[in-house]
């Protein structure tokens, strides 16, 4: 008696896998694809909090004339320690060009600013993250 498998259960077996294969396939897909986006997501998340840090520390928000807009380049950020350098988009997998690449918010608090001092509810909002060309 021989031992082994015969040719039909050897192919039984192929299109097994193949099924799993094609019903376990995009759902793997997904998932990367999912992942790529929380990362990109937490990556522009600290980037505008330490736009939103620089400009509570650093930001003349008295001397705004009207103005509620405010933008600045991930060089000023990393220069002022609040990005490590080189700073990735996780979607392409390069680095942003710091000196091109700036964050614009939109002051939206309510404080009342006395002696050039930033009041507790100082708060901003991020509107978009722009490269130029």
């Amino acid at each position: 008696m021989k031992k082994g498998f015969t040719l039909v259960e050897l192919l039984g077996t192929i299109v097994i896998l193949g099924i799993i294969a094609v019903i376990a396939f995009p759902a793997i897909i997904n998932q990367i694809t999912d992942a790529r986006g929380d990362i990109n997501d937490s990556g522009n998340l600290l980037i505008f909090d330490a736009a939103e840090n620089y400009f509570l520390d650093y930001a003349d928000l008295t001397n705004a004339s009207g103005q509620k807009y405010y933008c600045v380049t991930l060089e000023q950020l990393v220069d002022e320690g609040l990005l490590n350098e080189p700073v990735k988009n996780a979607e392409t997998g390069k680095d942003y060009n710091l000196t091109k690449t700036s964050v614009r918010l939109k002051y939206v608090g309510n404080s009342q600013f006395e002696d050039g001092q930033i009041g507790p509810t100082t708060s901003f909002s991020c509107i978009k993250m722009e490269v130029r060309d």
